[in-house]
């Protein structure tokens, strides 16, 4: 029995790294630049923390979608904590990057961990050294492009946030929200239980914790719908992998939407260890 369940486990992990070959491969094929210079690219189109809100603020019908570990992971065929491994949102994720492009800037910013790809950064950040993971680093690599501008993934994550001046910073945060029409779109529980102060939603839909793509299109006619009643409303979302994919659909239909993530957690946590 021992020895079947060693076999079967072997078996998996053989089966995820295939998997991980060849959705690299078809990444790498699919790649409009294959040989990046990517410390010139992130020093030339890497939007920093704060340029990233500056830009959001500037441009308020413009809205944001956030790539990390979770969601570069999952492209390559794993499966984060809150979310198993889904071919359907897979390619959503990937089609995300890949549409990306100097008119779709003018409903998202796409946010990836570039300068995750240096050590030195990491230390700069505090984050860990296998992060985004060797996997997810190379799709990253294929399928950022030459010639655009990407922005800071760290933008909400204010414990990883580099900038000289945080209280500054947090009153730019806030000030992304001052006086919109805010509908706020999470689990409700779990890591993310409680709702920022200052968003003051005008609207709150609750999604599940877990594997939320599931109900996918329920959410997103939920959102469109409830979106109808105001004029220029904002959707804030923190709902892990499935919040990249629905910040696409809903910035895409000119519904600004900001892939907000796991900000008031952090925020506690950054007052912690202020």
């Amino acid at each position: 029995m021992i020895g079947q369940i060693k076999i079967l486990s072997i078996f998996n992990f053989l089966k995820l790294q295939f998997f991980k070959i060849y959705h690299l491969l078809m990444l790498w094929l699919s790649s409009e630049h294959k040989w990046l210079n990517m410390n010139e690219l992130i020093n030339k189109n890497l939007l920093s923390d704060r340029e990233t809100l500056l830009f959001l603020k500037k441009n308020p019908k413009v809205g944001i979608i956030r790539n990390g570990n979770s969601e570069l992971g999952l492209m390559v065929g794993n499966s984060p904590k809150t979310q198993e491994y889904n071919k359907a949102l897979r390619d959503r994720l990937v089609n995300n990057c890949k549409n990306y492009n100097s008119t779709t800037i003018k409903n998202y910013l796409l946010a990836l961990p570039l300068d995750s790809l240096f050590s030195s950064y990491k230390k700069k950040r505090g984050i860990p050294d296998w992060y985004p993971g060797g996997a997810s680093s190379l799709a990253m690599r294929f399928l950022v492009k030459q010639n655009q501008l990407y922005a800071s993934p760290y933008c909400f994550r204010i414990i990883e946030v580099l900038d000289e001046n945080m209280d500054d910073y947090l009153k730019l945060v806030e000030s992304l929200f001052n006086g919109r029409d805010v509908i706020y779109i999470g689990p409700l529980q779990g890591k993310n239980p409680d709702i920022p102060a200052f968003l003051k939603p005008k609207e709150i839909i609750k999604i599940p914790e877990k594997n939320a793509f599931e109900k996918f299109d329920e959410i997103l006619k939920e959102i469109t719908n409830r979106s109808k009643n105001y004029k220029n409303p904002l959707v804030v979302l923190v709902g892990g992998t499935t919040a990249s994919a629905l910040s696409y659909e809903l910035n895409m239909s000119n519904i600004t939407c900001y892939d907000f993530g796991q900000f008031n957690r952090l925020y506690h946590k950054f007052l912690i260890t202020k």
